[in-house]
């Protein structure tokens, strides 16, 4: 008897765990490639790093829950979802309309957004080369960013090789 309130106990847990899993926000790993899309509350994430797209449209990264970078779209809309299309622009819509986009749209390809270890989020294209980024790196990696007028970033030139270097 006492086992199998204890079997009882533990199948009682691991279903409790289990629905809280499903309940929580789809979260992408640490990358999100050409094609695919976060909707509200998702997020990719690594370590303590998370960069979501809220319920209030706004796209946020977080070191340890504390904001170092955002898209600056919180109120502009509702239900958005975060696109990273396979022109190499990553867009967060609300239906039909644009809502903030990277401005990185070229050819057809390749394209992936990740979230790095130094913190940095990053589009790379075809030949993983950096063609956009938060420029919220941090630690080790000496990375030069070259700001944009839509408040982002993206490396160039030698530092692109130093971001293979680093993440091959």
């Amino acid at each position: 008897m006492a086992s199998f309130l204890s079997l009882r106990t533990i199948l009682l847990l691991s279903t409790a765990a289990l629905m809280s899993l499903l309940a929580t926000p789809v979260s992408a790993a640490d990358r999100l490639n050409a094609g695919q899309s976060l909707g509200t509350g998702g997020s990719l994430a690594l370590g303590g790093y998370i960069f979501k797209i809220q319920a209030d449209c706004n796209l946020v990264l977080y070191d340890n829950n504390r904001a170092v970078w955002a898209s600056g779209t919180n109120g502009r809309a509702t239900d958005c979802i975060l696109s990273m299309q396979r022109d190499g622009n990553l867009v967060i819509y609300s239906g039909s309309r644009v809502i903030w986009a990277s401005n990185t749209n070229r050819q057809s390809g390749n394209y992936y957004l990740i979230l790095q270890r130094d913190r940095n989020v990053v589009i790379y294209d075809n030949s993983n080369n950096a063609i956009w980024a938060t420029g919220t790196n941090v630690g080790n990696a000496a990375i030069a960013v070259i700001p944009h007028n839509n408040g982002t970033a993206a490396a160039s030139g030698a530092q692109q090789n130093k971001v293979r270097e680093l993440y091959p």
